[in-house]
C-alpha cells in the first residue's frame, strides 16, 4: 500500500503527528494509516525503535565467556560477545571493513574472523588483524559498532541511536511494580513462534489490555480471568506500561506451575516497555512475546515461557510444560483470529478513529508515547 507522504521531505508528516496529539490526548486511537503505511513503518523504525530501549533476548541466553552469538532486534543485525573477564559487548553485525555480515551461528574463542577479506577482532569488538595491510590503516578507527546496552529483570535491551534516558531510570515505576516477583532470576523454558500478517501494534495492544477476553477468549479466559476486574496503572508519562487482576482460584488451580509461597500477590501483571517489550507475570512463572517487526504489515512472534531454575528438576516438569505450551498455543490462535480481522478493518482509507475507554488504557499510553516519539518531544 502506498503512502500519502512524501519520502524526501518530513514536514508533512511531522505536522500530521503534531496535529494528532491533542486528540490522542483526549482518548482517541491512532488513525488506520499507522498500522499499514509503508512510510509510517519506516518513520517508527528510526524515531521510536533506535531511540528507545528494545529487548533483544533474556539474559540466560546471553553467550558465556569467550563465546559470541548472532541475534537480532528491531530490524537491526547483532553480534552479543563476552570476553574472559565476563563483560558483555554488543556489536552491530557488520565488519568494519566493507560491511559483511560477520557472525552467522553460535561459537566459542577468543575472535572472529570476518569470512571476506580475513580481517579479525577480539570480543571487545576490536581489529586485531588485517592481512596484506599491515600497518598502512588506522586500527582504532576499525573496531567493530558497539551498541547501547543495558538489562533489566532479566531481559538485555538495546538503545541503537543511544540517546536515550538510562533504562533504569525510565522504568523506575514499573520496576516498583515489579519488585519481589523474581522475574530477573527466572531462565527461558519454552518457546512458541507465530508469523503474523498484521502490524505490530496491532499485536502489542491485543496482548496488553484483559479487555478483549469478552469477545476474543469468551469460551476460555474470560470465565476465569474476567475483564471486568482489570485496572490498568498510571505511568507518570514513562515509557511503560501495566495491566493487573487477581488470579481467581480456579485459575490457578488449571496452571501446571504456580508458587503463591513466593509471589507478593496472587495477582496477574501484563507489562510493557514501549516499544516491544510484552511480557506478564503471575504466581511461580512468567511470559513474555518476542516481537520482531518486519514489514508494515507482517512481524514474527514468538510466545516465551519463563520459569525460577528450581523448577527444572521437579516431577512431571516435561510433560507440566508440554501442557502450559499448548495452553499457551491455543490463546494465541485465538488472538491471532482477532488481530487478523483488526488489520483488516484498519485497511480501508476512510476508517473512522477509534475512541477508547478506560479498559484500553495501555492502548492509549502507547499511542501517546509513539507521537511523542515521532515528533521528538518525549
Amino acid at each position: 500500500m502506498s503512502s500519502m507522504f512524501a519520502r524526501q521531505d518530513h514536514t508533512d508528516f511531522d505536522k500530521y503527528v503534531l496535529g494528532l496529539q491533542e486528540g490522542v490526548a483526549a482518548g482517541e486511537a491512532l488513525p488506520s494509516d499507522f498500522y499499514h503505511d509503508p512510510y509510517i513503518y519506516d518513520i517508527e523504525l528510526a524515531r521510536a525503535f533506535d531511540g528507545a530501549w528494545v529487548p533483544v533476548c533474556r539474559v540466560d541466553e546471553l553467550p558465556r565467556p569467550q563465546e559470541y552469538m548472532p541475534a537480532s532486534a528491531a530490524g537491526h543485525e547483532l553480534i552479543l560477545t563476552r570476553g574472559d573477564d565476563g563483560a558483555l559487548h554488543v556489536f552491530f553485525n557488520s565488519c568494519s571493513h566493507r560491511s559483511m555480515r560477520l557472525v552467522d551461528q553460535p561459537a566459542s574463542g577468543r575472535r572472529m574472523v570476518c569470512p571476506y577479506h580475513k580481517w579479525t577482532f577480539g570480543l571487545d569488538g576490536q581489529l586485531h588483524g588485517a592481512p596484506l595491510v599491515g600497518r598502512t590503516i588506522d586500527r582504532s578507527r576499525c573496531g567493530l559498532g558497539e551498541v547501547r546496552h543495558e538489562t533489566w529483570q532479566g531481559w538485555l535491551f538495546i538503545n541503537p541511536a543511544g540517546n536515550a534516558a538510562p533504562l533504569h531510570e525510565e522504568l523506575s515505576g514499573l520496576t516498583q511494580v515489579l519488585d519481589g516477583w523474581g522475574i530477573e532470576e527466572m531462565v527461558s523454558v519454552g518457546a512458541v513462534e507465530f508469523e503474523s500478517e498484521w502490524n505490530w501494534k496491532v499485536m502489542w495492544e491485543n496482548f496488553n489490555e484483559f479487555y478483549h477476553h469478552l469477545g476474543t477468549h469468551s469460551g476460555t479466559l474470560e470465565p476465569l480471568l474476567p475483564a471486568r476486574t482489570a485496572t490498568a496503572l498510571d505511568n507518570g508519562g514513562q515509557p511503560w506500561s501495566c495491566a493487573s487482576m487477581a488470579c481467581g482460584d480456579d485459575y490457578l488451580y488449571m496452571q501446571p506451575f504456580v508458587d503463591l509461597t513466593n509471589a507478593p500477590s496472587n495477582d496477574m501483571h501484563l507489562f510493557s516497555v514501549f516499544p516491544l517489550l510484552c511480557a506478564g507475570v503471575q504466581p511461580g512463572s512468567a511470559f513474555w512475546l518476542r516481537i520482531i517487526p518486519q514489514t508494515a504489515t507482517k512481524h514474527r512472534v514468538s510466545w516465551e515461557f519463563l520459569l525460577p531454575p528450581s523448577e527444572l528438576d521437579t516431577p512431571d516438569f516435561e510433560a507440566r510444560l508440554d501442557s502450559t505450551m499448548q495452553g499457551l498455543r491455543q490463546i494465541h490462535l485465538e488472538d491471532m483470529d482477532a488481530c487478523r480481522l483488526v488489520q483488516q478493518g484498519h485497511s480501508g482509507r476512510l476508517t473512522r478513529r477509534g475512541q477508547l475507554t478506560e479498559f484500553d488504557k495501555p492502548v492509549s499510553q502507547l499511542h501517546n508515547w509513539l507521537l511523542r516519539t515521532l515528533a521528538g518531544s518525549t
